[in-house]
């Protein structure tokens, strides 16, 4: 009876360990707080500070509250000659991390300012090359689903060059979702090795947070 007796007691003890384990775990916090990106035109200059990159950045926090005072630019990556992603960091006291990006204007510090230029919708633009490009048709929502667009289907490197794959996505849009929350849902499935020659599929495709998806576009990456 005494044996059975103590281990009735061990029994409760374990249990209510277990209890007091769970509540406790519960109770921390394991949430990143999220960073709030507004759609804004930015550009950034090669060398300059990073004042301009936090126009429109705020952060929340389910316990720290607003901690837009933390938020920090953790990278800077070229996508175009003129364009870049920027990559945002923010942590809590708990050592969460939210992140979040989004597209900017980037200018080069030596390079001379962009001249403008016009034209008749639908003639397209002279490209360095001599050739026409054809212009951007003005992306819409297909009703719920997100609908995405790439600048190209296939673009070709040197065996080692760096490639981005937003490099290639012109844009997306979303009857609810704004830009910049569509860009941190855009997927690029399918692998591919810049140090090995071949040809590679990409299969570009976006959601929006209702789990919508656009209609996929399958990209080729050639290595040469």
């Amino acid at each position: 009876m005494k044996h059975r007796g103590l281990a009735l007691v061990m029994a409760a003890a374990c249990a209510v360990l277990t209890v007091i384990a769970a509540f406790i775990y519960l109770r921390q916090d394991n949430t990143p707080p999220e960073i709030k990106i507004e759609e804004r035109d930015i550009t950034y200059t090669e060398g300059d500070d990073h004042e301009a990159l936090m126009v429109g950045v705020s952060a929340e926090d389910k316990v720290d509250g607003d901690l837009s005072a933390k938020v920090f630019v953790s990278k800077i990556v070229l996508t175009g000659d003129d364009s870049a992603i920027v990559y945002y960091g923010v942590m809590d006291q708990h050592k969460n991390i939210g992140t979040a990006r989004r597209r900017v204007t980037y200018r080069s510090e030596n390079a001379p300012p962009a001249e403008e230029t016009s034209g008749e919708v639908g003639e397209g633009v002279e490209g360095e090359d001599g050739q026409i490009a054809p212009e951007q048709t003005p992306l819409e929502p297909d009703g719920p689903k997100p609908v995405m667009a790439l600048t190209t289907d296939q673009m070709t490197i040197k065996v080692g060059q760096a490639f981005d794959p937003l490099s290639v996505v012109q844009g997306a849009v979303d009857d609810k979702d704004d830009m910049n929350k569509l860009y941190q849902n855009i997927h690029a499935d399918g692998t591919y090795d810049v140090k090995t020659r071949g040809s590679y599929e990409i299969r570009y495709y976006v959601t929006d947070s209702d789990g919508n998806a656009s209609d996929p576009h399958i990209f080729t990456l050639i290595v040469e």
